[in-house]
C-alpha cells in the first residue's frame, strides 16, 4: 500500500511519512460491492478498517446508529478492547476499504502514537454514544 493512501484518511493524516511507511506495506486494499456485510455485531475482532471511498451503515442489536463515509474507521473498539464485535457494518455503496491487521496495533503504538491515541478517543466516543 502506498502512503498516500494512508495520509488520505484523517486518522493518518497528520503522521510523519516515515510513520505511515512502518505499516502500510502491512496494510491490504479491499472492495466489497453494495449491500455487503464487511463485519457482524459479536464477530471476531482481528483487525480495523478505514473507508477510502463509498459508504456503510452501522447497526447494532438491528437498529441503525450511524452512517459511514470516507476517512471513516470502524472496527477498532473490538480490536483494542479486544473483545467481540460491537455492530455490524453493512456497505451501503461500492466500497473501497484499507485493512490493518490487529498485530500492526502495536507498530502503530511505537511508530505513530498520536494515531494510536486517536483510535483510543474514537472508541471512548462510541461508547459514550
Amino acid at each position: 500500500m502506498d502512503v498516500s493512501q494512508l495520509k488520505r484518511i484523517p486518522l493518518f493524516s497528520e503522521v510523519p511519512d516515515e510513520g505511515l511507511q512502518k505499516i502500510a506495506p502491512f496494510a491490504t486494499l479491499e472492495e466489497w460491492p453494495a449491500g455487503k456485510e464487511i463485519v457482524r455485531e459479536g464477530g471476531f475482532s482481528n483487525h480495523f478498517y478505514a473507508i477510502e471511498e463509498g459508504s456503510a451503515k452501522v447497526e447494532r442489536e438491528g437498529n441503525h446508529v450511524a452512517d459511514l463515509g470516507p476517512g471513516d474507521v470502524f472496527g477498532e473498539q473490538g480490536l483494542l478492547e479486544q473483545s467481540e464485535r460491537t455492530a455490524t457494518v453493512t456497505s451501503t455503496a461500492d466500497i473501497k476499504l484499507i485493512k490493518i491487521e490487529h498485530w500492526e496495533l502495536s507498530r502503530m503504538k511505537k511508530a505513530m502514537p498520536g494515531a494510536y491515541d486517536e483510535l483510543l478517543q474514537k472508541v471512548e466516543e462510541r461508547k459514550a454514544d
